[in-house]
C-alpha cells in the first residue's frame, strides 16, 4: 500500500502528489486513490488520495465548503444518493474498489459506519435502537441480543446511564446521550471504519468531551475519520490531520506537525485565523 506525502515547491506551496511505501506495521483499512467528485458540471473535490489506518483517528479540517464533508461522504458511497453527484477514482476497502455500481451499499455500511452532525436515533426504544439492525442481519436469540446491546452501550460509555430504562424511548435521552446511543448503534455492527461528520457541533462541552473520549476508547480495533471545524478538537483527538481548501487536499500529516509546523501558507493562514 502507498500513502501520499506533501512536497513543497519554490513558491512555498505544498502539493500532495507523491507516493511512498508505508511502514507495514500500519494496517491500511481504507484508502482513496485519485478521488474526484462532481455535482453536475461543478468539480467540487479534486484528485484526493488518502489512507486510513487501523488504530488511528484522522481529522479532516478546512473552511466551510472546502470539500471535506463531500470527501467523507464518498468513503461509504453516500454521495451516490445525491442527484447529479458523480464520484470518480478508486476507494479501496477489503482489497477491492468499492466505487462501483455493483457494490452492495447495505452490506458496505455495516463495515463503514457513520455518525452524523445531529443525533438521529430511531423512533424506537433504547434497546431496539441497538438490536434493530443486527436482527435484520440475522442475529437471533434474546441472550445474544441482550449481550450485544450491553456490549455496544458499554462501548459507548452509556450502559450505566440507561441499563434500567432500556424499554424507554430513545428520545427520552439528552442530546449528548442520543449521540452516544447512535455511536453504540454503529458499534453494534462491529465496523472496521467509523465516519464522524461534525458529531459534537450540537453538543455542550461536557457531552463533547464524552464523545471525544469515546472515540479514543474505540479506535484501537478500527479506523476513525472525523470532519470538524473545531481546531482544538482536531488537535486533541486525532493522530493525523488533513487540510482541505477549495476542493483540494492541501496538506496531510501527523497532527502535531500540521498544527505546529504547517508547510503550506494556506494552512498556516487558516490556523492563525487569516481566513475562516
Amino acid at each position: 500500500m502507498s500513502e501520499v506525502i506533501a512536497t513543497e515547491d519554490a513558491m512555498g506551496q505544498v502539493s500532495v502528489d507523491a507516493a511512498v511505501e508505508m511502514d507495514p506495521s500500519f494496517e491500511i483499512v481504507l484508502e482513496t486513490r485519485g478521488v474526484n467528485v462532481y455535482y453536475g458540471s461543478n468539480h467540487v473535490l479534486h484528485d484526493t488520495s488518502l489512507a486510513f489506518h487501523k488504530g488511528e483517528i484522522t481529522a479532516l479540517i478546512g473552511p466551510s465548503g472546502c470539500g471535506k464533508s463531500t470527501f467523507l461522504r464518498s468513503l461509504n458511497l453516500m454521495n451516490r444518493e445525491i442527484r447529479g453527484c458523480r464520484v470518480e477514482g478508486e476507494i479501496i476497502y477489503d482489497g477491492r474498489d468499492i466505487n462501483t455500481r455493483e457494490e452492495n451499499l447495505y452490506e458496505l455500511r455495516r463495515s463503514i459506519g457513520m455518525v452524523f452532525q445531529q443525533p438521529n436515533p430511531f423512533h424506537k426504544t433504547i434497546y431496539e435502537n441497538i438490536a434493530f439492525a443486527p436482527k435484520r442481519h440475522g442475529l437471533r436469540g434474546k441472550e445474544n441480543l441482550d449481550a450485544l446491546v450491553e456490549e455496544s452501550l458499554r462501548g459507548a460509555a452509556l450502559w450505566d446511564e440507561v441499563k434500567d430504562k432500556l424499554n424507554q424511548s430513545a428520545f427520552s435521552l439528552s442530546g449528548g446521550q442520543q449521540q452516544r446511543l447512535c455511536i453504540a448503534r454503529t458499534l453494534a455492527m462491529h465496523p472496521d471504519v467509523i465516519l464522524f461528520d461534525e458529531p459534537c457541533s450540537a453538543l455542550d462541552p461536557i457531552s463533547t468531551l464524552a464523545i471525544e473520549e469515546l472515540m479514543q476508547s474505540v479506535v484501537k480495533e478500527r479506523a476513525i475519520v472525523i470532519v470538524t471545524h473545531n481546531m482544538e478538537q482536531a488537535s486533541r483527538v486525532s493522530n493525523r490531520t488533513a487540510f482541505f481548501y477549495m476542493g483540494d487536499m492541501v496538506e496531510c500529516g501527523e497532527t502535531d506537525q500540521i498544527f505546529q509546523r504547517p508547510k503550506d501558507k494556506r494552512l498556516n493562514d487558516y490556523l492563525t485565523g487569516m481566513f475562516s
